[in-house]
């Protein structure tokens, strides 16, 4: 192959990985979003509930709900 053939196989890998990213960076962006809306449920369901086992798991929730978005922020962040 002559160099200007490998400079465009070259650019067109290089940009699929980039628009791979892209989408990846943007699902992960609506996941976090639709994780954020569910804690903020769960803390208006956690004011508001007056049995001790529901606050306990609404509780565990949160926290599972906590650690995942904290990794996938410091995942989106990576992808940057």
């Amino acid at each position: 192959m002559k160099t200007p053939k490998l400079i465009r196989k070259a650019e067109e890998l290089l940009s699929a990985k980039k628009s791979k990213q892209r989408k990846e960076r943007d699902c992960l962006k609506e996941i976090l979003q639709k994780l954020k809306a569910r804690k903020r449920k769960l803390k208006d369901k956690l004011k508001s509930e007056s049995n001790r086992e529901q606050r306990e798991q609404i509780r565990k929730d949160l926290a599972i709900i906590q650690a995942q978005r904290k990794k996938g922020l410091k995942t989106l962040k990576d992808l940057k």
